[in-house]
């Protein structure tokens, strides 16, 4: 073995050592309690809640995502993404998932001096790119000279008033993770670029939410469920979060149901939301991983009730495989502790029944993140 060899054989072995608290945190944590949530804000969304939330100084991962259902059935994700943890990142990604269901990835990192934030409003700029909004009006552009030949200049304008669940953030002691749907649906318009070939027409329906932190997703969460779908004139969002046992290992159900006359459920919390799983998925994840489930009921104690199912496998990532290069480094610092993350994302039906009895038809998106 030569020395080198042994250099890296002695890093391999500490992280190693360390990672479990590197990735867990102390286990002697404070517990998630849903009763003692912040809750100042009122149901009325200011335009500074769509601004940088964290100061460019502190330990924090914040970004801005926008999805868009175009009408030849395709499906454009993009996201603007900055951490400061030892170095500032920054970073766009892009998905293009096609009509017949081919998925294209891009992503471009950015330094610290070609990217700039506003505190007031949505103003995200990264070079060229950009991400701009008042909580009614986006436009959200990606240079094609930037993602391969992929791109977009999409503006989304609202249909239904922002969301949050109280003041959107989720808190355990000091730390927290918060999210707000600035946009829980809009129509979107614009065009699109692949393979360099301009002035795709874009049409269809679109969400936007910004999310933030102070501190690691994995710290505070196992794993979250997530649904958003139109049904009738409604939209629904629903998820639930699965709380790290050392932080009280118990789920977190929230469910949000509107039309563009207003909220028909905003509930959060397990006092007037209750969940229930079945179909347990067999053929996507490796056998240490946590179960999963592709059928997710959510209802509240007034007899509202959604009932979403898979219709077809849009993404599922290997988040380790995701990483690249880092691949197999990290595989084998973090095998050891059963930590193997996927994200896997379903196009899906619902149903939706409310409480009179009334009951509508829809179709979404589901999402399930496996941190653990």
């Amino acid at each position: 073995m030569t020395i080198s060899h042994r250099f890296v054989l002695y890093i391999f072995l500490l992280f190693v050592v360390s990672c479990s608290r590197l990735y867990h945190g102390s286990w002697n944590q404070p517990y998630f309690d849903e009763n003692v949530q912040p809750d100042k804000l009122g149901k009325n969304v200011s335009s500074w809640e769509d601004g940088a939330r964290i100061p460019e100084d502190e330990f924090s991962v914040e970004w801005w995502y926008i999805d868009a259902k175009l009408e030849d059935s395709s499906i454009v994700v993009a996201y603007f993404y900055k951490v400061h943890n030892i170095t500032n990142q920054y970073f766009i990604g892009f998905n293009y998932t096609s009509p017949d269901g081919v998925d294209t990835f891009k992503l471009k990192r950015f330094k610290k001096n070609d990217v700039s934030f506003s505190t007031d409003s949505c103003d995200v700029q990264f070079g060229k790119n950009y991400f701009r909004g008042n909580l009614n009006k986006y436009s959200v552009y990606l240079d094609p000279e930037d993602f391969e030949g992929f791109g977009i200049d999409l503006n989304l304008n609202s249909t239904i008033p922002p969301y949050r669940p109280q003041d959107g953030i989720l808190k355990a002691g000091d730390d927290y993770f918060a999210w707000l749907a600035a946009v829980p649906n809009g129509k979107v318009t614009g065009n699109y670029t692949l393979n360099y070939k301009d002035n795709l027409q874009a049409s269809g329906s679109g969400y936007h939410d910004h999310n933030w932190g102070n501190t690691y997703l994995w710290r505070l969460f196992s794993g979250w469920t997530w649904f958003r779908g139109e049904a009738g004139p409604y939209t629904v969002i629903g998820a639930e979060l699965n709380v790290v046992n050392n932080r009280g290992g118990f789920d977190v159900p929230i469910l949000y149901v509107a039309d563009e006359k207003g909220e028909i459920v905003n509930e959060f919390g397990n006092k007037t939301l209750m969940t229930m799983k079945s179909d347990l998925i067999t053929d996507l994840y490796n056998k240490k991983n946590e179960p999963q489930f592709s059928t997710f009921t959510i209802g509240t104690s007034d007899n509202v009730n959604v009932r979403i199912s898979k219709k077809s496998l849009l993404e599922n990532i290997d988040i380790f495989e995701r990483a690249g290069l880092l691949s197999l480094p990290m595989k084998l610092s973090f095998s050891p502790f059963g930590i193997d993350p996927y994200y896997t994302r379903f196009s899906s039906n619902f149903n939706l029944r409310l409480s009179d009895g009334t009951s509508y038809e829809g179709t979404g998106v589901m999402e399930i993140m496996d941190l653990h």
